[in-house]
């Protein structure tokens, strides 16, 4: 599978995984999101992109029910996919130091896990400062 098709899969996988939690079949989401079964499917089989929109995204996540760091972290991944920059983050572009972090991690070649702590790490720094980190 291509580098394209490999990044479809990861949100249908995700999809796939919280019809699965919630004994939810594709045509019930699509019954209470109002978006079609077979573009959902399409999503789901990692043929077509996820959502861009957030207010379909909205839909989807209220039709599993997900909340705070987990409908955060749905969002990302329909981002990601889109290669998307995660909403309320666009003032990451003015930080010049970001590129250096992203290559740090990526030349590493930090896992998901890896990521996260070093994420947990920088959010305990700010929280012990008490401001954001300058």
């Amino acid at each position: 599978m291509d580098d394209e098709g490999s990044k479809l899969t990861i949100f249908g996988e995700r999809l796939r995984e919280l019809l699965i939690e919630q004994d939810m079949s594709l045509r019930e989401l699509a019954r209470r999101t109002g978006i079609d079964p077979s573009n959902l499917s399409k999503i789901e089989r990692g043929v077509t992109y996820p959502p861009r929109k957030p207010a379909t995204l909205e839909k989807m996540a209220a039709a599993f029910g997900l909340e705070g760091e987990s409908k955060e972290q749905f969002f990302d991944l329909a981002r990601q996919v889109n290669e998307m920059i995660p909403e309320g983050l666009e003032s990451v572009k003015k930080n010049k130091a970001i590129p250096m972090l992203l290559r740090s991690i990526e030349n590493r070649k930090l896992s998901y896990e890896q990521t996260k702590k070093l994420a947990k790490l920088v959010e305990e720094e700010n929280n012990w400062q008490g401001r954001i980190v300058e």
